[in-house]
């Protein structure tokens, strides 16, 4: 027998590499029930949207999954994270905020929090046939399953199960549900979100979160460590590597921090003040991915080079013109990081 949930979105949407947030989006636009027809705020034009055709022909759900992955990756302060393995980018470990860790498992509670559901999370652990009766009793209570497979930071959604063959469904990202028979194999974490709270994160909460994850001292030591590397590296591609490393991350996540702040941030404030201080903070972290887009065309990556450095890094890092831009412009990134770190303050002070 095989039992599904259907009309789940699949995930990514737009621009979403985390997987974490993409699979938890999908799941939480089922369990909060969105439709078509759920009103989405508009932050272009600081109004609900009236479908004025500026944004093309989108599907509503499609926005509104986009709305809550922005939301979750900037209150967790995942949308301002530096990623450097060299000082720290661990797999599985509880999130501490002077380290970097893109993966951490700590934002799991804090996501679910701020979504106001509870959870209760699982491991390999576990027998298989134990985990696979739990997931049946989720698909029969029309819960989808977070569940976390292998080394890295790969999630997924189960939407269902075939009893006979006593295999889940997994919805994977860019891919539609399909049995799988690796699942308890590869299993790092099962996560089953289970009922409501009474009451969900405040304002001020996710205010503090945020405002912790900007200043660390880690970002401070990352921070001088690319001006060095910029200053002393011989080695044009593996310098190159590294920076576009951190620079693809950040040039999405920080997008994604922008509209948050205008779309979903902002009608949550009664203040005027506060709002245009979100605002201020919205078009900063955009013009922080627009000049991060800046150090991309230095580094020669483009759409068609598949967001990887070319061939010819190192000719293009050989020049010390270029190196002191890059420099220059990375300096402007964690000006503007400093920046919306005040803003977010001025706002925490007047809740």
């Amino acid at each position: 027998m095989t039992k599904s949930i259907e009309n789940l979105v699949s995930f990514p949407v737009n621009a979403q590499r985390n997987s974490f947030f993409g699979a938890l989006s999908s799941i939480l636009l089922y369990r909060d029930a969105y439709t078509e027809d759920t009103p989405f705020f508009c932050g272009r034009h600081q109004r609900n949207c009236i479908r004025c055709g500026n944004c093309g022909d989108e599907p509503f759900l499609h926005k509104h999954h986009l709305q809550i992955y922005q939301y979750l990756i900037t209150i967790t302060g995942c949308a301002y994270f530096w990623i450097d393995k060299a000082i720290g980018n661990s797999y599985n470990k509880q999130y501490v905020t002077g380290e970097f860790s893109e993966t951490a498992l700590d934002r799991l509670s804090l996501a679910l929090y701020a979504s106001g559901y509870h959870y209760e999370s699982m491991d390999k652990n576990a027998e298989a046939n134990v985990l696979f009766d739990r997931i049946k009793q989720s698909i029969e209570e029309k819960q989808p399953v977070l569940i976390k497979l292998g080394l890295g930071d790969l999630w997924a959604v189960i939407t269902g199960y075939n009893d006979d063959k006593k295999l889940p469904y997994l919805m994977k990202f860019r891919h539609s549900p399909q049995l799988n028979k690796d699942w308890h194999n590869k299993l790092s974490n099962i996560v089953f979100i289970t009922d409501k709270y009474d009451s969900t994160i405040s304002l001020s909460e996710s205010l503090n979160h945020m405002i912790r994850h900007l200043n660390t001292d880690s970002r401070y030591k990352l921070e001088q460590k690319i001006y060095q590397k910029l200053e002393t590296e011989p080695d044009g591609k593996k310098l190159g590597k590294w920076l576009n490393q951190i620079n693809g991350l950040v040039i999405e996540t920080r997008w994604h921090a922008s509209e948050c702040y205008r779309n979903t941030l902002v009608p949550m404030f009664d203040n005027r003040e506060s709002k245009k201080f979100l605002l201020e903070a919205s078009d900063l972290h955009l013009h922080f991915h627009d000049q991060a887009w800046k150090i991309w065309a230095l580094l020669g990556v483009t759409p068609q080079t598949h967001y990887c450095v070319p061939h010819n890094i190192n000719e293009l890092l050989d020049h010390s013109s270029v190196r002191t831009e890059v420099k220059s412009l990375f300096q402007e990134l964690f000006t503007i990081d400093r920046q919306v770190f005040h803003l977010l303050q001025k706002c925490l002070v007047l809740l």
